[in-house]
């Protein structure tokens, strides 16, 4: 630039002034696919008026057929607020109910069912209404019925009844078919398999070390079954006895065996081993009876095993015993699986002649 100035100054003459830098030019040529970012926009601010209302839809209200003008007018909500309005006003601007009122009001709401704070709730607001004890029971069961007929209206289930004349078309479309009390078709399983019951062998407290402290629940072992080679065991876990024995019971219905006594007892003596507990199984004659370890008994009587003699040797443990029991019953072949494996008939021709079958 002193270079350009020197020869611009000397050949315009003494005294002439210096002619116009040119425009800046970078280095390098942008890329083909630069575009310059355009300038954003500048928001018009206004003065600020907090009376402005901002722009809203308006809803409105029907007509309220009502004796009380301020309902006809305003409407439920809207009246209720004027009235409340007017009693604030009326006791000189304070609010009648204080901060420890509505703290009170925010327990009752929340508590739990059947606690203190719920009872204590429920007694304060129906006194407000001035009923008496009769009145009181029968608005609580009014408020309980309409709460479960809702409920069930809301499930939109059809209708399960069944009428005197559909439960007799029925039974002349299908006269070998049995049917219950509702109308409803009995399964083959359901008869042959029969009622189900169930026993709570043992309920125990265990604990678990936490970063938090020592955690304390229950543990219950359940075993059941219908006395009709179905049975089975279920072990469940809470933080009560009673909710552990109900997560037991559901459990020993999904884990089920199934077995096919012979003749009211086995067809050969079995064994089963659990940790260190071995427990067998002998077969015996018929009209012999359950002999043995007490337990094992319990469980063969719910498979519907009459006559077997039991036995158990090592670490017996409930929860081993149980097991080893259910894994003894598995190995349990019936007679038909027997004469299959050894490619044998249940019993010669000459036989069922002379038995006629």
């Amino acid at each position: 630039q002193i270079c350009r100035f020197l020869t611009s100054s000397s050949s315009d003459g003494e005294g002439s002034p210096p002619s116009t830098p040119p425009a800046f030019r970078p280095r390098r040529r942008p890329h083909r696919d630069y575009r310059p970012i355009k300038p954003r926009g500048v928001k018009e601010r206004g003065p600020h008026d907090p009376l402005t209302m901002p722009k809203t839809d308006f809803i409105e209200l029907g007509e309220y057929d009502s004796d009380d003008p301020l309902t006809r007018d305003f409407g439920p909500m809207g009246a209720d607020a004027i009235r409340y309005l007017e009693y604030i006003e009326k006791h000189g601007g304070k609010d009648p109910i204080t901060v420890e009122d509505y703290l009170s009001l925010a327990d009752y709401i929340t508590s739990e069912p059947g606690s203190t704070e719920e009872l204590i709730g429920e007694r304060r607001a129906l006194a407000m209404d001035g009923l008496n004890e009769e009145e009181r029971e029968k608005f609580l069961s009014d408020v309980d019925q309409f709460i479960e007929t809702t409920r069930i209206e809301e499930m939109d289930l059809e209708s399960q009844e069944v009428t005197k004349e559909e439960r007799e078309a029925l039974e002349e479309d299908n006269p070998d078919e049995e049917l219950d009390a509702d109308g409803n078709r009995i399964e083959e399983t359901q008869m042959v398999q029969g009622e189900w019951h169930d026993m709570v062998v043992r309920v125990d407290s265990v604990q678990k070390v936490q970063r938090g402290g020592t955690m304390l629940r229950y543990r219950a072992l359940v075993v059941g079954g219908n006395a009709n080679g179905c049975a089975g065991f279920g072990i469940g876990k809470a933080d009560s006895p009673v909710e552990a024995t109900n997560a037991a019971s559901r459990m020993c219905k999904r884990n089920v065996f199934f077995v096919e006594p012979y003749n009211g007892g086995l067809t050969r003596d079995l064994v089963g081993k659990h940790n260190s507990c071995r427990v067998y199984l002998r077969a015996v004659d018929s009209h012999r009876g359950l002999h043995g370890h007490p337990l094992i008994c319990e469980i063969l009587a719910y498979f519907g095993i009459a006559d077997c003699t039991a036995k158990s040797h090592g670490n017996r443990n409930h929860f081993n015993v149980v097991r080893a029991t259910f894994k003894a019953i598995l190995t349990h072949e019936s007679i038909d699986e027997i004469a299959m494996n050894r490619g044998k008939r249940l019993m010669n021709l000459e036989r069922a002649k002379r038995l006629q079958i």
